[in-house]
């Protein structure tokens, strides 16, 4: 592929008070072996350097697109990005990662060369000490790599091999905008319902056992950073995604692969609260979601059943205890 025969893909990035690392970030796309690119800028009202930087940086290069908004959140952003967004493909990007050289070459290349809907891909979770790989492994979960599947083939274990982040994922966009699919506008879990939605949605998906992006973990200044704020937030995201399932008639089919991502999700955000807010989602979690979503401690993994147990109960402080011990142990 080279010059114009290469498929326009729209790059959007959120930016939120990211100006530590927001240059390194936009250079690592600007810096792609693919050159068609439309790389769209959305700053959510950032109170730092971030805008600047942004200017500065679209002064330097015609394919930034830059949109400055009031703060309402990465999901009402990237909604704003689609907006504008021109490309056969689109990726969501966030301003404090990195992309490898050719990220972008190989997600056209496999994406063109199945008429994929989605390809999913591997990514390192790094901070400035260490980097962990999280590749796709078809072992640890079970799915055929570097071929088109169904989302009924996997209807089981979808949730568990999609995982629930957009940057994970590079799209079709007439696709996406088939599937009328939004992010939340919400300021935490604001891109399960999108990822999830769309996955059920797709004709054909292909994973990867490639690692194409570095997802930074640790940065305060991010939303992944700020835990104990908007805590109800993932709530409101299952019980969307419960029920789009259940309007777009999906919700027998994946009920099972859902049962298990709730389970997840309640444990590990609750894992990251502190002993007030940990109640209150506890709470929350125990009067509102268990019964809606039908949950019981057999979609769970087997270290997260005793919390969950003393969460069915009521028992707070038993659940927290339990929980910040496996958070010790994490692996």
């Amino acid at each position: 592929m080279s010059g114009n025969s290469e498929p326009l893909v729209s790059i959007v990035i959120p930016i939120y008070n990211a100006e530590q690392y927001l240059e390194e970030s936009i250079r690592s796309v600007l810096d792609q072996s693919y050159g068609n690119l439309q790389i769209i800028c959305v700053d959510d009202g950032s109170t730092d350097n971030s805008l600047k930087i942004a200017e500065k940086l679209k002064n330097d290069d015609p394919r930034i697109v830059l949109l400055s908004k009031e703060n309402e959140g990465a999901g009402v952003a990237r909604n704003k990005g689609m907006e504008v967004a021109q490309g056969k493909y689109v990726y969501f990007f966030d301003a404090d990662d990195y992309l490898r050289k050719n990220a972008i070459k190989t997600l056209v290349k496999t994406a063109e060369k199945h008429s994929a809907d989605i390809v999913l891909f591997g990514y390192y979770k790094f901070n400035d000490n260490k980097k962990t790989k999280v590749a796709y492994s078809p072992k640890v979960l079970r799915v055929p790599l570097n071929k088109v599947i169904t989302p009924e083939s996997i209807s089981d274990r979808l949730y568990q091999a999609d995982h629930g982040m957009p940057w994970n994922k590079f799209y079709n966009r007439d696709f996406v905008k088939k599937t009328g699919v939004e992010f939340q506008a919400l300021k935490n879990t604001n891109d399960e319902f999108f990822s999830r939605i769309t996955t059920v949605e797709a004709n054909g998906i292909v994973f990867i056992n490639k690692v194409l992006a570095g997802y930074r973990v640790g940065n305060r200044k991010s939303l992944q950073g700020s835990t104990n704020k908007n805590i109800l937030d993932c709530t409101y995201a299952i019980k969307a995604i419960y029920d789009e399932l259940k309007a777009r008639n999906y919700y027998d089919k994946y009920s099972e692969t859902y049962k298990r991502l709730v389970g997840y999700i309640i444990m590990l955000k609750l894992m990251a609260k502190d002993s007030e807010s940990f109640n209150v989602l506890a709470e929350e979690i125990r009067t509102n979601i268990l019964k809606k979503c039908e949950m019981s401690e057999d979609y769970l993994e087997e270290r997260f059943k005793t919390a969950y147990r003393a969460l069915e109960h009521n028992d707070y402080d038993k659940a927290r205890e339990e929980l910040e011990l496996i958070g010790r142990t994490w692996k």
